[in-house]
């Protein structure tokens, strides 16, 4: 009986994890293509990058996209991050489930 319902749930999770990053990379992209003073000096790799991690492109160095940004803009930039969050520990939760169903695949087979 386990064995049927694994892969429905790994599959099933997959799927959430594909739709989720989606979500992300739309969100972003939208983001990205809303702010056209950041448009003209940054790709959208290295925008989403900074976007991602601005600690760790602050320490690489270079240009950030938010030292130029006006106040309403940062904002903006502010209110998808915290929306990104979310989509970032649903997807941690989702990672954190596969490997369970791994584990108990493993456990069960042993």
């Amino acid at each position: 009986m386990i064995f049927s319902l694994v892969p429905i749930a790994f599959i099933g999770l997959v799927c959430i994890m594909l739709l989720a990053a989606l979500y992300w990379h739309w969100r972003v992209y939208s983001l990205y293509k809303s702010l056209d003073e950041v448009k003209r000096k940054f790709i959208y790799s290295e925008f989403s990058f900074q976007f991602q991690n601005p600690w760790f492109a602050k320490q690489l160095g270079g240009p950030m996209f938010r030292d130029e940004l006006p106040p309403d803009l940062l904002a903006r930039v502010d209110v998808v991050r915290q929306q990104m969050r979310y989509v970032v520990f649903g997807l941690a939760f989702c990672i954190i489930l596969i490997f369970g169903l791994i584990l108990s695949t493993f456990r069960t087979t042993l």
